[in-house]
This record gives C-alpha cells, structure tokens and sequence, in this order.
C-alpha cells in the first residue's frame, strides 16, 4: 500500500477540526443515506448517542423512531437541496438543511447536512419582542412625562405635580404669590411658570430682578425708576423702572428677605397702589404688574429680628407655594439628572450615559445646593469624563466623602444598637433581646419619618415601601 502523501493528511485533519469546531451539527451521509461522519455539535443538538447512528442510514432511523423525519432521506429521494425543521429527542428545535452532492457523471455520491439550533434563533426573537414591548413602554413612559414637563419645569414627583396644579389654577389670578424653598430648589422656574401658564404672557414681560445681588444705592432706582437730574450721574432723560417695564406682565422679586427695610415700605405702597413714583419726581405713575416673591429665609424670623416690616409679609404672603429641597423628592433627581445629560451632551456633541450605581449615588446623595448643584455636577461629569459610561470615580470629592459619611452613620447606629444592648444584657435586665430591637427601631423609625417623606425614608434605610408600610402598621406610626 503506497504511503499518503503528508500533506494529505495534513488537510484531512484540518477538514476533520474545522468541521468539529462548528458551533453547527454536521453531518455526511453516502449515498445510500448511511450517516458516515458527523461532528460533536451534532450530537449535542439532536441529542443522539454514536450508538444510535453508526452503522445505520437515514431510513432505519426514521422507522426505528428515532428521528420523525430524515432531510437525508428525502435529499436523496429529490435529488435536490431539502430544509427542514426538525424536533430532536434533545428538546431543541433545529433547521436542517440537507446538500447533495453528484460527480462529474451526475451521480450521487454523498449527502451533507448542516443542523442549526433554532430555538436560540427563537429565544433572540423572543428577547426582540420583549425588548419591542419594553421600549414601547418607556415611550409612552417618556411621553408621560413630557406631559409632566411644562417648559422648565421638569419633574416627576407627587409633590411637585401638586404644585404645578397649583399654580396652573392660580395662574390668572393677580393676587401676590410668595415662593418659598431652600437655595437651588427651581423658585426662578416655578414663578417663570406660573408668568407662562397666564393671560399675561401674551400682554407683557417677565422680569427678574434678585434683590440681594444689587447694592441698596442702586436697587430703588432699578425697581422704581428716576428722573433726569434726580441725582448725580443720572441719565438726562431719565429711566423706566422695573415695575414699569413689567407692566401688564409679572415683575419676580427673587430674595426678597435681601430687600433693604427702608425700600420694603415703598414696596409697600407700590402694592397697595398699584403705582410707582420715581425717583425725583412728583407724579404716580399706574402700572399693572402681577408679583410675585420667592425666598429662602424664615421671614417671620425675620419680622421678630425687626428686619422684614410684617405689614410687607402679610402683603405679599397671600398665595404661599413652598417648594421641597430635591432631598426629599428622590423621583425628580432620577429624571432631572437624565434631562441635564441629555442637555450638556447636545451641547458638547458627546454620548455619554450613568452607570446604574452612580444614578443610585445621585439618589442617596443629600444635595444641599440642590437642582443648581444638581445641574453643575452632571455638567462637570459629561465634560471631565473620558469613558462613555460615566462611573462613580469621577463624582467630585465632596459627594464621595458625603456617601462614606452616610455609610459611617448608618454603621456608628449599628455599633450603638450592639454597644447598648450588650450594656442592658450585662446588667441582668432582662426585657427580651427582640423587644429592645423593636423599640429602637420603633425610635428610629419615628425619627426618619419626622423629618422626610416616606419614600426617602425606605431609601435611608435600604428597605423597600412594602416593608417600611407594614413596619409603620406595626408600630401604628
């Protein structure tokens, strides 16, 4: 017998690893439909034993049951390429397709099949249906809420959706408003709302003017105007005020706990009247002005400390809106973090997205300086990050060491609670081990939902609404 040539064997041994490297079953069959090789994909999908196919053809397999249908059979049968779905004993559904293959005289002289696993074909399509529905969802989620985004203002808690209705149905009313809130809570934004959801934006302005950014010498004349000579340097025609170039419109007093006492009295007047007399001059002038205050100081504090007249206050605190800190509406840091990223990214041309844990961060986080604080750290995240999943490690220093804070304090409570049930247990007094745990975490309970809404509560205390309400129930908070 002449020895093969080495490179021969050396294809056929290629052949034979490339065919059992298939992630597709493969099989050869002559061309009496007896199976002559296959790889170990096959096997695997069909779930067939060696056992099961060597020395037999297609058509034994068919009426031994252990195929229903043989693409083999009926290739050679044609005499042309036949696909087919196959259910095999393994449970999974395949598509075969079956290759005759002829001689130069046209004769058959092997059939080649390919078996690939469809039921990951269909669990794909099924993940694409899934992924269809879901993104159906989010759409009309979104939609949902740009029904809930009314210009500039952006949010998606309860609390502030009261307040929009609010000052949706208080819109036209001409009576003084006075916004209260922390620093950065979106004051500015509420009022501008308020100006746009009236019959005054179609007659005049919306003017802002921040009473404590403008020295005291310069403010009356920008509230109230003046006239040519009315003292050294002013212009020779005179000037307008702010109340006058607010006619027909809303005038927004921003930090008017700021406002000098001695202009808080022509304020005053100004309400009252409903004119302004400028500066130098000797006439009222009528305007019709809807105003509206926002502040971040405790006035009546203020009133005791004889530095805001009462009369003022009483004047302008007709229609109170106090706006919660961002704290305490976890629900609108989630979608006004995703409103800012969305916004910086259009404007430095980027992609950038928030990693899960980092929008898990943003939810924790207290926000002291809150939207305005907000807003400069989602900035400073899209412009400083060089991956395109922005990640915690580029949180600035002070929210880092914030969150460790937090984490301290939830642990320096857990070694309190030991240190004081250790001390109790030493003393031989013997109140049960669970009741002193169900006091105190009565007493902490109390505690957390004194001071926030019970939806930041359950965030604090990493437990989900279902347990913090049964928990309430139990201790008949």
């Amino acid at each position: 017998m002449m020895n093969q040539n080495p490179i021969m064997i050396e294809s056929n041994l290629l052949l034979k690893n490339l065919i059992d490297s298939s992630h597709d079953g493969i099989t050869i069959a002559d061309e009496n439909g007896k199976i002559i090789w296959y790889n170990k994909a096959f096997l695997r999908l069909s779930g067939l034993t060696p056992q099961q196919i060597d020395g037999f053809t297609s058509y034994q397999l068919v009426e031994k049951g252990i195929q229903e249908i043989s693409t083999v059979k009926e290739a050679i049968y044609h005499q042309r390429v036949v696909t087919r779905f196959i259910k095999y004993s393994s449970g999974l559904e395949c598509l075969v397709t079956s290759t005759p293959v002829f001689d130069n005289d046209h004769q058959l002289i092997s059939v080649i099949s390919n078996v690939r696993d469809f039921s990951e074909l269909n669990e794909l399509r099924r993940k694409l249906e899934e992924s269809t529905a879901m993104n159906k969802m989010y759409l009309k989620k979104i939609n949902d809420l740009h029904e809930k985004t009314n210009e500039s203002v952006i949010y998606r808690s309860k609390a502030m959706e009261q307040i929009i209705n609010l000052a949706q149905k208080i819109a036209d009313v001409d009576t003084p408003i006075l916004i209260l809130g922390e620093s950065g809570v979106g004051k500015d934004m509420l009022a501008k709302y308020i100006h746009n959801a009236s019959q005054r934006k179609n007659k005049g302005s919306f003017i802002k003017i921040n009473c404590g950014a403008i020295p005291e010498n310069l403010l009356e004349s920008e509230l109230f105007g003046y006239e040519s000579g009315a003292f050294t340097g002013a212009g020779k025609h005179g000037k307008a005020g702010l109340f006058e170039v607010a006619h027909k419109g809303t005038i927004f007093l921003d930090e008017i706990g700021e406002m000098p006492v001695s202009l808080q009295v022509k304020l005053l007047g100004v309400l009252q009247d409903m004119s302004v007399q400028r500066i130098g001059g000797t006439r009222s002038i009528p305007i019709d002005v809807r105003v509206i205050a926002a502040t971040n100081a405790n006035l009546e504090t203020m009133i005791k400390e004889k530095r805001f007249r009462a009369d003022l206050y009483y004047r302008i605190n007709v229609l109170p809106i106090h706006v919660p800190p961002l704290r305490e509406r976890p629900e609108d840091i989630l979608v006004l973090s995703l409103e800012f990223l969305n916004s910086f990214n259009q404007k430095y041309h980027l992609k950038r997205t928030f990693s899960s844990s980092l929008l898990d961060l943003f939810l924790s986080y207290n926000w002291p300086g809150n939207i305005r604080e907000l807003k400069n750290a989602v900035e400073r995240l899209v412009v400083t990050s060089e991956d395109k999943v922005i990640s915690e490690p580029y949180l600035p220093l002070n929210m880092r060491e914030e969150n460790n804070r937090q984490v301290k304090i939830r642990e320096d409570r857990i070694n309190e609670l030991t240190i004081e049930l250790d001390y109790i247990e030493d003393l031989h007094l013997h109140p049960s081990l669970k009741d002193l745990v169900s006091d105190y975490e009565k007493k902490v309970l109390v505690d957390c939902l004194s001071k926030y809404p019970m939806k930041r509560c359950a965030d604090l205390l990493k437990i989900d609404m279902s347990t913090l309400t049964r928990k309430k129930k139990r201790y008949g908070l």
